[in-house]
């Protein structure tokens, strides 16, 4: 298996999750407009939503724009975790989120710890945050980020000639990863956790692709 052939499996398997996002949702909605259920299904579809923006913009001149996306598609991500967690405070911030300008930040070192029991690895969810919000803002770090890859798109005699392969492999990973801890976040049920009831049998391309982007891309962030 290869990036190139997991990168084809995509589309499906973020259909597959999208149907079935919205099936769960619409049942939790339903039930509880203003439920622990609800918010965390409305987080995966917006993480779904930011994952198919993300897909249009795997080019070397759309890297920024990507960038951007990914620190909203991670900022999703993490509170959807976070909001799995079955205690009454994590649901006190349910409420909380729901009202007008409500807090949203995610429990990063907890859902770290929660996730190096599951697996074994530090997932680094705050390091990685931190690093993609100083790529999203107007820093000086950002602009000569920008800078670089302007020119190595627009001005090749200045800037550094890279193959496509070369300017893209990175991100390509950080999207396939992306998708595959998106899966991690709403399709695994583990002790702590609040069930979210997906039905794997609608989603039948969506854990073999999860395995098969871990065994790919392991250690990779």
């Amino acid at each position: 298996m290869t990036t190139d052939e997991l990168l084809l499996k995509a589309p499906t398997v973020i259909g597959e999750l999208s149907s079935e996002f919205v099936r769960r949702g619409h049942e939790c909605m339903l039930a509880d407009a203003q439920s622990q259920l609800t918010a965390c299904f409305l987080l995966a579809i917006r993480a779904i939503s930011l994952l198919c923006g993300m897909g249009c913009l795997l080019k070397p001149n759309a890297r920024d724009s990507l960038d951007v996306l990914m620190r909203a598609y991670i900022e999703s991500r993490d509170l959807l975790m976070t909001f799995r967690f079955d205690d009454q405070g994590i649901r006190n911030k349910v409420h909380a989120w729901f009202l007008p300008n409500g807090p949203w930040k995610p429990e990063h070192k907890r859902v770290d710890t929660f996730l190096q029991r599951l697996s074994g690895a530090d997932a680094e969810l705050a390091t990685r945050w931190k690093m993609m919000s100083a790529l999203s803002h107007p820093t000086a770090q950002a602009a000569k980020n920008s800078a670089a890859m302007v020119a190595a798109w627009a001005a090749p005699g200045r800037g550094v000639t890279e193959t496509y392969a070369e300017t893209m492999q990175l991100k390509i990973d950080d999207y396939l990863v992306a998708i595959g801890t998106l899966i991690v976040a709403t399709t695994i049920d583990r002790p702590g956790w609040i069930p979210l009831g997906c039905d794997d049998t609608r989603m039948p391309n969506v854990e073999p692709f999860r395995l098969e982007a871990a065994a790919l891309l392991s250690g990779h962030r």
